[in-house]
């Protein structure tokens, strides 16, 4: 890239600047300006919101509430968040069949994701305790 002005023949320069016209310029279809990150960025934690504010909600709970949200509910939510996204296409596309299939495998999916977070759960107590936890937390979270 060559900055206006310059008399290099060809040779592009990293110390020569570039102006923001030819950046512009030089944009790739499907590369997102500033405004539509921002706008991006805005949709986001419109999105997140209601999920943080949940997982400081159980936070205050307790330090063992907050460990299994952390560790399960927030994975099996985000996991189950998935299932809109391919429905919403299966039935933009008119592909009515593949709702249900779709519902199936998330389904299995998550059935499966459950088993080894049983496994952390049921042994919370000895993790927090691994962790340097207090211990009397540690007790709390095995109850």
């Amino acid at each position: 890239m060559v900055g206006a002005g310059s008399t290099n023949s060809g040779l592009e320069s990293p110390l020569i600047p570039v102006l923001p016209q030819e950046l512009e310029v030089q944009r790739k279809p499907g590369l997102l300006s500033k405004d539509e990150v921002i706008q991006e960025i805005k949709k986001q934690l419109l999105l997140a919101g209601p999920l943080v504010i949940s997982v400081m909600y159980v936070g205050h709970l307790g330090e063992a509430t907050s460990f299994a949200s952390v560790t399960g509910l927030s994975l099996i939510i985000g996991m189950g968040s998935a299932l809109d996204t391919f429905c919403g296409q299966s039935y933009g596309a008119k592909q009515y069949h593949m709702l249900g299939i779709h519902l199936q495998r998330a389904m299995l999916v998550l059935g499966l994701v459950c088993i080894p977070l049983a496994t952390v759960w049921f042994n919370a107590g000895h993790i927090l305790k691994f962790l340097g936890q207090d211990p009397e937390i540690a007790a709390a979270a095995r109850n």
